[in-house]
């Protein structure tokens, strides 16, 4: 059963009258949005290889709790493989870049219940933002989804969290082509990772996440 957005969720949304909806609740089926810019967008696009596993650089983390973020080579798209995907498929973890299913997950979702990898890592290539959670605390899960839907309300829609217990850790963020590791939770972290990697011009589909009103976006603006 999918569950209610929680009341203080509902004031942050509502600060946001543009008709940005938020991330649902925390479900196993997650329940479809209607906003303009929450359906992941589909392409085609095939070729490519699995991202290297050597970081191309380094950026501080703007908290104690978090790893520096790690960013790595990786290329510009992956192959489209209908098969099941494991970590082991990939060259960090969480992914960060790869070969992956032919369908994205919707984002602007939590998913209490692991979704299939290769279709997280698809949503990746669509410029999206990851957050990896892999048994946190209630305290811990309800203080991660609070910081995305805060941005999914700001009109960063290519974001989801997703359980994963093959996770490295307890929780941690991702995009194509860059990871943070926490080893607790800091909202301000998450916000910043988002801001900084949000649409990132190493994937050829950065501009699938900034579609509506995402295109006033600091990150969008710069693709």
């Amino acid at each position: 059963m999918n569950a209610p957005l929680r009341t203080t969720l509902l004031a942050v949304l509502a600060a946001f009258a543009l008709g940005i909806a938020g991330c649902g609740g925390s479900t196993s089926t997650p329940t479809d949005l209607t906003s303009e810019t929450s359906a992941s967008a589909t392409d085609e696009t095939t070729g490519g290889e699995t991202d290297s596993a050597e970081p191309a650089s380094t950026t501080t983390s703007v908290s104690d709790a978090c790893s520096d973020v790690e960013t790595f080579d990786v290329e510009p798209t992956g192959q489209h493989e209908d098969r099941e995907f494991t970590i082991d498929d990939y060259a960090t973890n969480p992914p960060t870049g790869g070969d992956h299913n032919p369908s994205p997950i919707e984002t602007g979702q939590f998913y209490s219940d692991a979704p299939r990898l290769g279709e997280v890592v698809h949503a990746l290539e669509h410029g999206a933002v990851i957050g990896w959670t892999n048994g946190l605390s209630e305290e811990d899960q309800t203080a991660v989804e609070d910081a995305f839907n805060q941005m999914y309300g700001q009109g960063y829609y290519q974001l989801a969290v997703v359980e994963f217990p093959d996770l490295d850790g307890s929780f941690a963020l991702s995009s194509w082509d860059s990871l943070q590791h926490c080893e607790s939770i800091d909202p301000a972290a998450i916000t910043d990772f988002i801001e900084n990697h949000y649409a990132p011009s190493t994937t050829a589909e950065a501009l699938l996440a900034c579609t509506g009103k995402a295109q006033r976006l600091p990150a969008c603006k710069e693709l």
